[in-house]
C-alpha cells in the first residue's frame, strides 16, 4: 500500500465530510488503485452520493502533475463496510472522465470526475487490485 489518509471533502454545504482514503501504487509510471469508504462515525457524508467530487479531490491533491502521462485511469475501488458483521460490498467505478472539471454553482465550487457506474467487485477481485491477500481486513470492516 502507498499511502492512507483521512481525505477531508471541500466545500461549506451539507454533505462535506470525511472518509477513509487507501492508495496502492502500480507499477512506476502506471495508475495507481485508490479504495475509499466512508468512517462508521461520520453520519453527514456518503461516500456513495459523493462519489465524483471525491474522486475530483483525491486525484486534484495527489496526482496533479501525473495525469496526462498515465498509460490507463486510476482504478477506483468503493467499499461499503457491513452493518452488522462481514466484509461489506466493494464497487469498482467508471467516471464519465479522466480529468476533474468543475461542477455545480455557488460561492466554492467543487470538482467532479461525473457520476459513476458501479460494477460489484468480490473480494478476491479486491485482493487481485490492491495486492492486498485480504481486503476485507484492511478496509475498516
Amino acid at each position: 500500500m502507498g499511502r492512507e489518509y483521512i481525505h477531508q471533502s471541500r466545500g461549506y454545504r451539507l454533505g462535506t465530510g470525511c472518509c477513509l482514503v487507501r492508495i496502492y501504487r502500480g507499477d512506476p509510471g502506471d495508475a495507481p488503485v485508490v479504495l475509499f469508504e466512508d468512517l462508521p462515525l461520520d453520519q453527514r457524508f456518503e461516500a456513495a452520493e459523493n462519489t465524483g467530487c471525491l474522486a475530483a479531490e483525491i486525484m486534484e491533491e495527489l496526482m496533479p502533475d501525473d495525469l496526462p502521462r498515465l498509460p490507463r485511469p486510476v482504478l477506483w475501488i468503493e467499499h461499503r463496510p457491513a452493518r452488522r458483521r462481514g466484509p461489506g460490498r466493494y464497487f469498482l467505478l467508471t467516471f464519465s472522465t479522466r480529468r476533474p472539471r468543475p461542477a455545480g454553482p455557488g460561492f466554492v465550487r467543487r470538482l467532479t470526475l461525473g457520476e459513476p457506474s458501479r460494477e460489484p467487485l468480490t473480494l478476491e477481485e479486491v485482493a487481485i487490485l490492491t495486492g492486498e491477500p485480504d481486503p476485507g481486513a484492511t478496509a475498516g470492516s
